[in-house]
């Protein structure tokens, strides 16, 4: 992938790194663009950290069996009075009227969505289902902070399990119980687990997974702790409501399970900075390689970075090609800004000397090496 290609454009951002704020620095790096307070769109290259963290989740909510789908984003405020839970949410709940007068929300969750879908399709019946999605999510925070990390639109993974008996309830929260601690374990993040209330969305009981963070707004063990992920064991709060029913006529054991993921991005923004910027972890980056190309209009140097693109690739990793016209200094900070893992350099020296710098970006370690032992150095970070 080519640099030029991406969204990036950050000359007009104060150019000490070090005096930025979080989110100020993820501006400035291109990850993501403030549309109004609380409220932020992804970048190309912030869209790729976000679907780091989504692969990962992705991968262990397939795993522990559940199926993905896509939920309307719009809802019928009908399903929210239904449930009973459309003055209890409260001003947090965003809603619109279309032309006729009807009443809708924006989904700040969708347990009353999922009930209904579940109900059309499997009522009656010795239901065990497991569903999950990756959606936008709406709540109009009274205090956004912290970026992502608070904000009126956010991105969550969530997912509900409907099942017929109330230990298949047991088992499938656990199994998401145990999920959720391997892609905090995946993400290189110290989790605490803990009892919680269950506010608006109601049921016997739930627990939170938190992460010590100056983000946080929770207090754990004398820290501050951002909460990035919650499960809930429903019972039949739903289920008895809506007219969800097993093949015995009793009412469906339900549990509800989220994931914040743009929150969990900004937590690892804000874990893996520096003075430069942002550096690239195995787990949560945009690119595993940068090759800085120096002096691009130069063919041999656009070949050079070529061939070492492919190479890079076949070994199995992402590799993106500074290929702007810039200077060669703001190429270099670039690639140290924008959470890639590792940097090459390709210029006229390297070129002549058949020797190419190789720079780890968490670390700053650099070394210098042939084409070859480049990419061996890169595949071996994996």
């Amino acid at each position: 992938m080519k640099f030029s290609q991406q969204f990036f454009s950050n000359s007009f951002f104060e150019q000490d790194n070090a005096k930025l704020e979080l989110t100020d620095l993820a501006r400035k790096s291109c990850l993501i663009h403030q549309d109004a307070a609380g409220l932020y769109s992804w970048m190309s290259l912030g869209l790729r950290t976000q679907r780091r963290v989504e692969s990962i989740v992705r991968e262990e909510m397939d795993r522990a069996g559940f199926c993905e789908m896509q939920m309307s984003l719009l809802q019928d405020a009908d399903l929210w009075r239904q449930s009973g839970r459309i003055d209890v949410y409260g001003d947090e709940l965003m809603r619109l009227t279309n032309r006729a007068g009807r009443l809708f929300c924006l989904g700040a969750t969708c347990e009353e969505l999922a009930t209904n879908m579940v109900k059309t399709h499997y009522n009656k019946t010795d239901m065990s289902l497991g569903l999950y999605q990756f959606g936008n999510k709406y709540r109009d925070e009274l205090r956004t902070r912290g970026g992502l990390a608070r904000a009126k639109e956010f991105i969550m993974k969530d997912a509900y399990t409907f099942n017929a008996t109330e230990g298949g309830a047991r088992k499938a929260y656990e199994a998401v119980r145990e999920a959720y601690i391997r892609i905090f374990h995946r993400l290189q993040l110290d989790v605490i687990v803990k009892s919680s209330d269950n506010g608006e969305i109601g049921g016997r009981s739930s627990e939170e997974f938190h992460v010590l963070s100056e983000l946080g707004e929770d207090e754990t063990d004398g820290h501050k702790s951002l909460e990035c992920a919650h499960i809930f064991d429903l019972g039949d709060r739903y289920s008895k409501a809506m007219g969800l029913v097993n093949a015995k006529g009793e009412f469906v054991k339900m549990g509800c399970f989220g994931v914040g993921i743009s929150r969990l991005a900004m937590l690892l923004l804000n874990r893996q900075r520096d003075e430069r910027g942002f550096w690239g972890s195995e787990s949560f980056n945009t690119f595993d390689v940068v090759l800085t190309v120096i002096d691009w209009e130069r063919q041999a140097h656009q070949e050079a970075a070529e061939a070492m693109r492919r190479d890079l690739q076949v070994r199995g990793l992402s590799v993106l090609v500074d290929d702007r016209l810039a200077q060669a200094g703001k190429k270099l900070a670039d690639a140290e800004l924008i959470a890639c893992r590792q940097r090459i350099v390709i210029g006229k020296n390297a070129i002549t000397s058949g020797r190419f710098e190789w720079m780890n970006r968490r670390t700053m370690a650099r070394e210098t090496a042939t084409a070859q032992e480049v990419v061996d150095r890169c595949a071996r970070q994996i």
